[in-house]
This record gives C-alpha cells, structure tokens and sequence, in this order.
C-alpha cells in the first residue's frame, strides 16, 4: 500500500511539473488547485500508512499480537481519514501556485514580501503540526520497539547459558 500510494503521489507530482504555468491562465490556476488537493491528500495517505505501518509492527514486536485482521481498517482509515480535512483550504482559497510548485499558497498576488497567514496558518495546522507529531510518536515507537526486542534477545540469551551451566 506504500509503494502504491508513492507511485499516485509520484503521478500528482509530474502532474504540478507539467501543468505549472506561472502566466495566470484560469485554466492552469485550476489545475494547481486540483494538484494541490491531490498533493496534500496523498501527502496524508501516505504519512497515515506509515502511520498504520509502524502501529502493526509495534503490535507484533511489543505487544506479540498478530494484527493482520486490521488490514482493511489500516486501508479505510488511510484513504478516507484525509478527506475529513484536505478540503479546508479550498474555504479560504488557498491552493494555488506556492514558489515553485502547487500546495497551498504563503504569499499573496505571487509577491513573497506579502505573506498570507490563513495559508501559513493552514500549511503548519494540515500539514507540518501533525507530521511531526506523528513522526515523533513513530519514532518513540521505534525506540520503544528495538528496546524491547534487545531486551527479549538478552534475556533469552542469559536464560540459555543459564541452561547450559
């Protein structure tokens, strides 16, 4: 699932390359607009897999549950928890041309010493607030894991040579 959403994210990529047009046609201002979403819901699909990801392999080394039974639920929540909020910006109109790609725009009339705060504010509330609070907390996870992992091979490896004596 996380190589498939790379590749749509890879697509919507080529898409902002190919359909940025900074001469202010409507016509490329709306497919910004549509990259844009596209960027910032498959930017969330994949961060929620990940997410998923690393939610399972805690369950199997940590907890030694097996969780391959959540495997829709980790798809369902991954695709359709994004749209509960990627549409927020289009309230305030703020997809459209930021420097060099489509996202959500920080300036306004493309002029970078007149910022735009809704969209500064949106960027970090949507997107760099949540990343790196998920981050954190995956890699708290993955700290959490290999600890316990070490943990478990020491053990077992006290307990045999304790056998062997």
């Amino acid at each position: 699932y996380q190589v498939i959403s790379s590749l749509f994210f890879s697509i919507a990529e080529i898409l902002s390359l190919t359909l940025l047009n900074y001469n202010g046609d409507t016509f490329d201002q709306i497919s910004c607009k549509i990259d844009a979403f596209l960027i910032e819901y498959l930017l969330w699909v994949k961060l929620l897999f990940t997410i998923c990801l690393s939610f399972h392999f805690f369950g199997l080394a940590v907890c030694l549950k097996d969780f391959r039974k959540f495997e829709l639920a980790y798809v369902l929540f991954s695709i359709i928890c994004p749209l509960l909020f990627t549409w927020i910006p289009f309230i305030h109109n703020s997809y459209d041309i930021a420097g060099a790609w489509c996202w959500i725009r920080n300036w306004k009339d493309n002029c970078a010493t007149r910022h735009y705060i809704e969209g500064i504010t949106e960027q970090f509330v949507l997107w760099y607030g949540p990343l790196f609070f998920f981050l954190t907390i995956t890699v708290i996870g993955v700290f959490i894991m290999v600890a316990v992992l070490a943990w478990r091979a020491c053990k077992k490896n006290t307990s045999n040579s304790e056998n062997e004596a």
